[in-house]
């Protein structure tokens, strides 16, 4: 099994031609549901979803190869929480010989050792969710105590065990009604770490959680923000559209199922994580090429407006949009390599 020393020009090229042709691109792999927190605003800790079984190392083995055979994907490992799967590294490494894995996590299970076993089977991106500057509130929000102080040094000891320059340590935050206040301080953390700082918007799309849109004036704000803070590195198409999909009802022209997809735990491929009730079809059992057909047209079928989370816009913001140069220049920012043992 090849690849890594950061995924060479080969594999950027190639999947620099699959995004110029609005060819799929990004992959969100559950690899499990098991999750040791109770956040309030995910529903895949209750059942049904908790006694869903695990991918296997040997069938993210399969997963990947097939998707090989549409192009390289930005594959982005989830859950759940992926720390407590046994075979971490070892999905890892089969997805990086085709792939770019990335990872978004609560923190709470990682060590120097993992750290440094996740990026040298090939790992580019781990993000871990902090959604309030006070550890109190957060430990409310994950129902964990201690979870904030985890997940600071969950990125500490991430940010000190890279191996490779081109890979990066992000803590990401879930934008929500009642934490626009803390984006700023939270911002700062990361810069006194060295990393790198990005948002999410909340999706009311899955499950049944409370309603919660931010202030009309969100986008303004976080606008302000990335021009302040050098180390905030979200697109700007991307977060100009906030208040726009919190407040005037959704952004239409949804490109899930053509730009992106969601495979579950069983691996049923569906358009988003939010529509895991109409898969297109089983990865481990069906043609990577019938998948995608179905993917493709449900995507021209849809009119869905639920979300604006950022696996669909960045790519959004990217390949179109109101600030499409803006977006390619805040890209190179979010992607460009940091030195080992250096800061953003």
């Amino acid at each position: 099994m090849k690849a890594h020393p950061a995924h060479g020009l080969t594999l950027k090229a190639r999947f620099a031609r699959s995004f110029l042709l609005r060819r799929l691109v990004h992959v969100n792999l559950q690899i499990l549901y098991d999750c040791n927190y109770r956040c309030g605003i995910c529903d895949f800790w209750k059942p049904p979803w908790q006694h869903q079984p695990r991918l296997s190392a040997r069938d993210v083995e399969t997963i990947a190869a097939k998707l090989n055979a549409i192009g390289p994907q930005i594959v982005s490992i989830g859950g759940g929480e992926p720390l407590l799967h046994p075979e971490l590294p070892a999905i890892v490494r089969a997805l990086a010989r085709w792939h770019f894995p990335v990872m978004i996590t609560n923190g709470s299970r990682m060590t120097p050792a993992l750290a440094r076993e996740l990026f040298a089977a090939g790992m580019v991106e781990i993000s871990v969710s902090v959604d309030y500057d006070d550890p109190a509130r957060h430990d409310a929000q994950r129902a964990h105590p201690g979870a904030h102080a985890a997940a600071l040094e969950a990125l500490r000891v991430l940010h000190e065990n890279r191996t490779h320059p081109a890979q990066r340590v992000n803590m990401i935050s879930v934008v929500l009604d009642d934490n626009l206040p803390d984006i700023e301080p939270l911002i700062r953390r990361c810069g006194e770490m060295g990393i790198t700082y990005l948002v999410t918007l909340y999706s009311h799309g899955r499950g049944a959680k409370p309603f919660r849109a931010p202030a009309p004036e969100l986008s303004l704000r976080l606008l302000e923000l990335k021009r302040r803070y050098r180390n905030f590195v979200a697109l700007r198409g991307y977060l100009s559209r906030f208040s726009e999909a919190s407040v005037v009802g959704g952004i239409g022209g949804c490109q899930a199922g053509r730009s992106l997809c969601n495979i579950d735990s069983r691996g049923l491929v569906s358009a988003c994580i939010d529509r895991l009730g109409a898969p297109a079809g089983n990865i481990l059992t069906d043609d990577i090429g019938d998948i995608v057909r179905r993917l493709r047209e449900q995507q021209r079928t849809s009119d869905c407006r639920a979300c604006w989370t950022s696996c669909r816009g960045s790519i959004e913001s990217v390949r179109g949009g109101r600030q499409r140069l803006r977006s390619l220049i805040d890209y190179h920012g979010m992607t460009r390599p940091v030195p080992l043992g250096g800061r953003f």
